[in-house]
């Protein structure tokens, strides 16, 4: 994920995004859409001794943020003059708490901070939504066009979704193959793939190659009824909903403690549905961000995620609440109740913190869920 010297060498502008931001948007600018979480959040500090939310304390966020919004912006904070990013752009279920600390980035580093309104989900609202949304869209075209010297196009932009409907087709195929008896993919493994929707790994041609070799090599493992290595024959499947923990080792966790990952929904709502490739692509564009299921109510969104989790056939489900993030947390007895309701597995919540330690001490919680489901 270290894409510093390719940058360097395409002399794009980078755009730093949230992670569930569209980046066909940036990709349509001639720009780089760089997942600020993902690059920043999980490629952890070589230096030991600097604490990974000090700049960010000192900048004034407090240290009960979520610690993907601390890490992130302390590690941006602390290269304040050597930054490649040129712009901040976010929207799309955009915390109050993140918003916060993006501007503070913004503002310290002397790059613009743009954002998009998106109105609160209403089925009776949807033609006014789609006119703000649309308006909102084009302000931020203009903006951008008179700060960059940028001319949008909505046939570049239609090339680009394109381009990122063909990244989602190979994602959702590879998530259909998890749902198979033989889970041909490690948790790790799929982990990483779905958080290349964030920005296609900032290159979707490149990205979309590597992810059909991947689609090769697991309709190969299928084929042949054969699982990952490492994961055992009639494994309890495990669903995560929910953000993702900083430490990766969550993902193994699941396989250590017995069980199997048959998918997750951290960037789900980036490759749940495809942009409709018709000619007004701000409009079509406009519907489909207002219908991203992080958008939705929770009662509305838990009902729509159950039903995505049902093809994957698990037999318990891990909801992940961050501390500081308010995401799921506000939403985590609707998801309960709906998914018992629904399907009738277990679920259990879990509370991530920001070091390796809080990881081992959900262990035993996790291996309890598995050992119910055996």
């Amino acid at each position: 994920m270290d894409s510093k010297n390719r940058i360097g060498a395409t002399r794009s502008r980078v755009v730093a995004k949230w992670r569930l931001f569209p980046p066909e948007i940036i990709f349509s600018m001639g720009a780089i859409p760089y997942d600020l979480l993902l690059h920043e959040g999980l490629v952890t500090t070589k230096d030991d001794e600097v604490n990974p939310s000090k700049y960010a304390i000192e900048a004034g966020l407090s240290a009960d943020c979520c610690p993907w919004n601390l890490s992130a912006a302390s590690k941006i904070l602390s290269k304040e003059d050597d930054s490649d990013i040129d712009m901040f752009l976010a929207t799309v279920g955009f915390c109050d708490v993140s918003s916060k600390s993006w501007r503070t980035m913004s503002k310290r580093i002397g790059r613009p901070f743009y954002s998009i309104e998106i109105p609160q989900f209403n089925f009776e609202s949807e033609n006014n939504a789609l006119l703000f949304i649309q308006q909102e869209l084009s302000s931020m075209f203009n903006r951008l066009s008179r700060r960059r010297g940028y001319e949008f196009s909505e046939e570049r932009l239609l090339k680009e979704i394109k381009k990122g409907n063909f990244i989602r087709n190979l994602l959702s195929d590879i998530t259909k193959f998890l749902s198979t008896q033989s889970v041909p993919v490690s948790a790790l493994e799929y982990f990483l793939i779905q958080t290349s929707a964030g920005d296609y790994l900032q290159d979707p041609d490149i990205t979309g190659s590597i992810l059909n070799r991947i689609k090769t090599e697991i309709e190969s493992r299928n084929k042949n009824g054969e699982s990952a290595p490492g994961i055992q024959d009639g494994a309890p499947r495990i669903y995560f909903v929910g953000m993702a923990p900083q430490q990766l080792g969550f993902w193994n966790l699941i396989e250590d403690c017995g069980g199997v990952s048959v998918g997750c929904d951290t960037y789900l709502s980036l490759f749940y549905e495809l942009i409709p490739e018709h000619t007004n692509v701000q409009k079509e564009l406009a519907k489909w961000i207002w219908r991203m299921p992080h958008n939705i109510p929770s009662i509305e969104r838990s009902k729509m995620l159950t039903a995505y989790i049902k093809k994957q056939n698990p037999d318990a489900v891990i909801i992940g609440n961050l501390v500081g993030c308010r995401n799921i947390s506000q939403s985590d007895r609707f998801v309960k109740e709906t998914i018992r309701e629904e399907l009738g597995i277990p679920v259990t919540s879990l509370e991530f913190g920001a070091s390796d330690e809080d990881i081992t001490l959900l262990e035993p919680h996790i291996r309890s869920l598995i050992d119910m489901c055996k």
